[in-house]
């Protein structure tokens, strides 16, 4: 997308990276920019007075730019009252102190964009109607990798060579023994045949529900690839030597920090973590060992599906999936609707051994239902 620049002393396309903090004010303009699909001309960006305007009087000609965008510098002139576009900044560390008594303008202590205040209210933004359109090449079963922890690993490597920021974040789900769901955000710090593994406070609440249900499962969103991958697998602790290695590669600040943050507790309030910390800082501040404390280790989920998402048009996405068969010892490619099969059919078997008669019912009930079932599966 091409934005333009506008200033006092003319218009032009922009073909260096522009300097704080105009800058992200800028890429905020462009993700709301790409939300819009009614908007087709570039976005205009504004800085202190648009070109062609007149200091006070405004676009008096109409002929000047109408922007999409106004930042004003120190304080604004008087024709950003005749600004009618949905989003203007008021450059904050250009601000005397008159304006912001004046404004009551609650400007942040330090720089950079946040130095920036919206003037007014953001424009009312449609939920229901934010979409994108994915284009991706196809992703076919041809081309996925026989073992899926090569075909994970090539998709990793894909989003660190993309520059996305934390790659390697994942969302956890787990649910303890009353069924219900929990999920966080947690990063990957490693990869093998084993499984995938994290650490954390083993007396979080994620922990407690891992302790009395094994069952979890990872998401990894990469955004502007177009691609996420979900792992089911069980849950086992990682060894005590191998969370003691890991903890003492961390920053010294994380290895206290770990100490100090006791996972799913409430507190006084933050002084409490801070005062804790700085006495734990001084106490090793001579750089001796600082011990791993007993409450904090990894986890590894040991896989048993992975499924890799590929966005595509129309929301006619690919979706691959791959499970573990222990019978015969190696990952197999499957369809999601024929995994749901096999489970149902499985279900069905057990219930036969129980009730012959309700196990005739269920089964027209489930072929009954299948063809909705197929229809939600190939648009999902």
């Amino acid at each position: 997308m091409t934005i333009y620049w506008s200033s006092t002393y003319g218009d032009y396309a922009i073909a260096s990276i522009p300097r704080p903090p105009f800058d992200d004010l800028i890429q905020r303009l462009v993700r709301l920019q790409n939300h819009d699909q009614m908007h087709q001309e570039s976005p205009v960006v504004s800085i202190d007075i648009p070109s062609g305007w007149h200091v006070e009087e405004g676009d008096i000609s109409g002929e000047g730019i109408k922007p999409n965008m106004l930042v004003s510098l120190t304080a604004p002139k008087l024709c950003a009252k005749k600004f009618c576009g949905p989003h203007h900044f008021l450059g904050g560390r250009f601000v005397p102190p008159s304006i912001v008594e004046n404004y009551k303008l609650q400007l942040p202590p330090y720089p950079g964009t946040s130095m920036c205040v919206r003037i007014g209210k953001p424009p009312q933004i449609d939920i229901a109607a934010l979409r994108e359109n994915y284009i991706s090449p196809e992703f076919l079963e041809d081309q996925v990798e026989a073992d899926p922890f090569g075909q994970f690993q090539k998709w990793f490597d894909d989003a660190v060579a993309a520059g996305l920021k934390e790659p390697n974040a994942m969302a956890l789900s787990t649910a303890g023994k009353n069924g219900k769901p929990s999920s966080r955000i947690v990063l990957l710090k490693g990869v093998d045949k084993g499984g995938l593994v994290w650490y954390t406070n083993y007396e979080s609440r994620k922990a407690h529900e891992i302790f009395e249900n094994p069952h979890a499962s990872l998401l990894f969103y990469w955004d502007g690839l177009n691609r996420q991958v979900r792992v089911e697998g069980f849950v086992e602790k990682v060894s005590d030597e191998e969370s003691e290695r890991y903890f003492h590669s961390r920053p010294r600040g994380s290895q206290i920090g770990a100490i100090v943050s006791m996972q799913s507790t409430v507190i006084p309030g933050r002084h409490i973590l801070h005062q804790e910390y700085e006495e734990l800082e001084e106490k090793f501040s001579d750089g001796s060992l600082i011990p791993k404390p007993k409450h904090w280790g990894g986890y590894r989920l040991k896989p048993v599906a992975f499924e890799f998402w590929q966005g595509q048009k129309s929301r006619l996405h690919d979706r691959i999936l791959k499970q573990f068969k222990v019978d015969v010892d190696c990952w197999l490619v499957m369809h999601p609707m024929v995994s749901l099969m096999l489970s149902s059919l499985s279900v069905v078997y057990r219930l036969f051994l129980k009730s012959p008669f309700k196990c005739c019912k269920t089964v027209l009930k489930f072929f009954d239902n299948l063809g909705s079932e197929l229809m939600h599966v190939y648009m999902s």
